[in-house]
């Protein structure tokens, strides 16, 4: 009775409330198992994905592994102090691609009295002792920085500070190769973040930076002219003048010069540039970038390191001396990559020695033999030191008479003659061979003298850079065929003078050299020039219309001289000439620094572009 009582009740409470029903029901019935899943082909596909917090992107990852930014090569400080004097001296610096490693040196002097500093650098290669010095006047409290380029053939080395009432103790002095195109960057490593957006990684980098302050900038072109890019990255109105006119040099000179924030004046700075637009132009020999938006500017400059890769030999310079082949090459070439040197006949008259050589075995042998059994071994103490000191004597004649004591040179150059500012921008490659070593040379401020660097053969030149590069040792050694390539601008008066005289024009060469070949625009019209003498007048033909400027036609440059300007821009050089401007050919010694340099000339072919003095 009581279990009917109860089971009557539960069915009023169920239809009084349906919820409680449904949940009721549902709590009793089993809940079936969901399918098993199919086995899928990899095993990230069969994994349910756990929902994690994702982290914000790095900026190496935003840009990809195609798309590398930069690395800082960072330095070390090394400071000395030697009474009231301080120095400071950055070590472990970014060592450029070819040229020189500017190597920086900060003097303090808190003291009442000037102070001369002699900075000396020593090399660590053998047999060589100083290879470069400066000396500079430190003023009364006065902070100096002193740059002296180091050759990159100088991996390392010993610093000496002298100063008449101080001696500071030798330090060492080494630079490091970055792994990206080595890039000097003035202005800090902000301003150079915000205006190219550029990340900094630490794998792969495509640029290699050393950051230096616009206020420090060097004075010198040799300092600038072994990096593959130099970015102006705050205002380039803080830079010195004598700073910006050797960055106008450098990127004129063959150099990539990036501007990141191009100032309202830049065509009255830079008076080569032919639009002031945000890209790349040519500039010279070179080119100059001018940035606008960040993020083009940081992707510009990777386009730009990325087009100065070369398979085997990293940047290269507008132009590319060759040097001697490696120990293992001697036997089938003589200079590397078997190439052919500048200047034939460069080798020592081995051949013509062994002659010699040969006549006076022949003579103490069995000469001497037959000499001993007719007059006696008295005779051969006379005989044998007369015919050495008669086969001496040979030698001697030999290389007095036939090649002289003079130096034999051959060379080769382009010049952009700039007649707005009286100056030539010239950019050359010469072959030397020497029986002696010359004096020296003397190179301007704007100026560099570059070899070809190579490992197994460092071409080191020993120069005190007090006023300018003044070459003391290691120029041309004797009786060793060498090739320096030249880069520099000079002041010049050269120029190529036309007037007309009715339907006739007329061309005066005032070149300073003979002119054998060229061309000049002028009225719309294309005009070949005559050969002429330099100081003569001569008359301009009218070319035909088909005229091709190709370089083998009008240079006449054989295949190894056009290998050493394998990077020059002939494109743009040899293009559509514009009004009043001119292409000519000319002979002789050239416009180079090198120019002051007594030598026995065996070729001269140089290239000029300018704008002509006329009507």
């Amino acid at each position: 009775m009581r279990e009917r009582l109860a089971t009557a009740l539960l069915a009023l409470l169920l239809c009084a409330s349906p919820a409680l029903a449904q949940s009721s029901v549902t709590a009793q019935v089993p809940v079936p198992a969901p399918p098993p899943i199919a086995p899928a082909q990899d095993e990230a596909a069969a994994v349910t994905p756990v929902q994690e917090e994702v982290e914000p992107a790095t900026d190496e990852e935003r840009w990809g592994a195609e798309h590398r930014g930069y690395l800082e090569v960072q330095s070390q400080s090394v400071s000395l102090s030697e009474g009231d004097l301080r120095a400071t001296m950055a070590n472990g610096v970014l060592r450029p691609s070819r040229g020189y490693v500017p190597m920086e040196v900060t003097l303090q002097n808190p003291g009442p009295t000037p102070r001369v500093v002699r900075i000396g650098v020593e090399s660590n290669l053998s047999g060589r002792s100083e290879i470069a010095a400066r000396e500079v006047e430190v003023g009364p409290r006065q902070r100096l920085v002193a740059w002296v380029p180091v050759p990159v053939g100088v991996r390392g080395g010993m610093v000496r500070l002298r100063s008449p009432d101080a001696t500071f103790r030798p330090f060492n002095f080494y630079s490091v190769d970055g792994e990206g195109q080595p890039t000097l960057v003035l202005g800090a490593e902000k301003s150079f973040q915000s205006g190219t957006s550029l990340p900094r990684v630490e794998k792969q980098p495509k640029l290699s930076v050393r950051f230096v302050a616009p206020e420090d900038a060097p004075r010198e072109l040799a300092a600038y002219v072994g990096h593959a890019l130099v970015v102006v990255a705050g205002d380039v109105t803080a830079l010195p003048a004598d700073a910006w006119n050797a960055l106008e040099a450098y990127a004129a000179m063959g150099g990539h010069l990036a501007l990141v924030r191009p100032p309202r004046d830049v065509a009255g700075r830079l008076p080569l540039l032919t639009s002031n637009a945000s890209g790349v132009h040519p500039y010279g020999f070179g080119a100059v970038r001018l940035c606008g938006k960040a993020e083009e500017c940081g992707a510009g400059l990777l386009s730009d390191a990325d087009a100065m890769e070369a398979p085997s030999e990293g940047f290269v310079g507008v132009v590319s001396p060759v040097g001697l082949a490696p120990s293992w090459m001697h036997g089938s070439a003589m200079l590397n990559n078997g190439e052919q040197p500048l200047l034939p006949g460069v080798q020592a008259p081995v051949g013509r020695f062994l002659i010699l050589i040969t006549l006076f075995v022949l003579a103490v042998g069995p000469g001497g033999l037959a000499l001993a059994r007719r007059k006696g071994p008295l005779a051969l103490l006379v005989a044998v030191p007369s015919v050495a000191l008669v086969t001496c004597l040979a030698i001697v004649a030999w290389s007095v008479l036939v090649e002289g004591f003079s130096i034999h040179a051959a060379r080769y150059s382009l010049t952009w003659l700039d007649r707005e500012r009286d100056r030539a921008l010239t950019v050359g490659v010469g072959g030397y061979y020497a029986n002696l070593e010359p004096e020296g040379l003397r190179m301007p401020a704007l100026g560099a003298l570059l070899g070809p660097d190579l490992d197994w053969d460092p071409q080191v030149p020993e120069a005190d850079w007090t006023n300018g590069m003044v070459v003391t040792g290691g120029f041309l050694p004797s009786r060793t065929y060498r090739e320096w390539a030249e880069v520099a601008v000079v002041p010049s008066r050269a120029r190529l003078t036309v007037r007309r005289e009715g339907e006739v024009l007329r061309v005066q060469n005032a070149l300073g050299a003979p002119l054998v070949a060229g061309y000049v625009e002028l009225g719309g019209r294309e005009w070949s020039l005559p050969a002429l003498a330099e100081g003569a007048e001569g008359v301009a033909t009218q070319a035909p219309a088909s005229t091709n400027h190709s370089l083998p036609e009008l240079l006449g440059f054989s295949e190894p001289v056009r290998h050493r300007f394998a990077r020059v821009p002939w494109d743009t050089l040899l293009g559509p000439l514009p009004e009043g401007g001119f292409i000519a050919k000319v002979e002789g010694p050239g416009m180079a620094p090198s120019l002051a340099l007594e030598v026995e000339l065996h070729e001269g072919q140089h290239l000029v572009l300018g704008r002509v003095d006329g009507p």
